[in-house]
């Protein structure tokens, strides 16, 4: 029993290791970090809102099927070449699945996401970002976890004026 046991956590530890490599961003004074969680979006459900409007009651639902939502960004060269270089690995591990890729206006965004439990969901949305704003280099690493509504997913990242978010909300009217 105890090496089933040991043997389930080695097996899982790659994902959780792999999962801390964005959340160490969070206390770098170069990056910009925003995380927000499970309990936040239950509180965010709590807000009372029209029950006669169908689009208010839509993204209540989404927002109470979010684990998290988590966003880094840094101008710094050398944070930036780390973010490069965890993106590569974490992508690397092929469990996502690349939805698109755009270069516009000095920025290259590129979305993936984790199926969910259906073709409308999906359990991770990851997107990352490499370009310039103005005239400063930037990256952004942006991931959304839980069961997420593809059809709600471009206005809760307009809302919260996610970069990319106009790129999503594009991509939502072609599919």
């Amino acid at each position: 029993m105890n090496k089933l046991v040991i043997a389930l956590l080695l097996a899982a530890a790659p994902m959780f290791s792999q999962a801390q490599n964005f959340e160490k961003y969070e206390n770098m004074k170069e990056v910009d970090a925003m995380v927000m969680t499970s309990k936040m979006f239950k509180m965010l459900a709590k807000v009372d809102l029209s029950e006669n409007d169908p689009e208010s009651q839509q993204y209540m639902k989404l927002i109470e099927n979010l684990e998290r939502i988590q966003i880094y960004k840094s101008s710094n060269p050398k944070v930036m070449s780390q973010m490069s270089s965890d993106v590569k690995s974490y992508l690397a591990k092929g469990s996502l699945e690349e939805l698109m890729r755009v270069n516009d206006d000095g920025k290259n965004i590129k979305f993936y996401s984790l199926p969910g439990k259906n073709d409308n969901y999906v359990s991770e949305l990851f997107m990352f970002l490499e370009g310039t704003e103005g005239s400063e280099p930037m990256n952004i690493i942006l991931s959304i976890t839980g069961q997420i509504d593809l059809s709600q997913l471009s206005k809760l990242t307009a809302d919260l004026k996610v970069p990319g978010a106009e790129e999503l909300k594009k991509a939502n009217k072609k599919s």
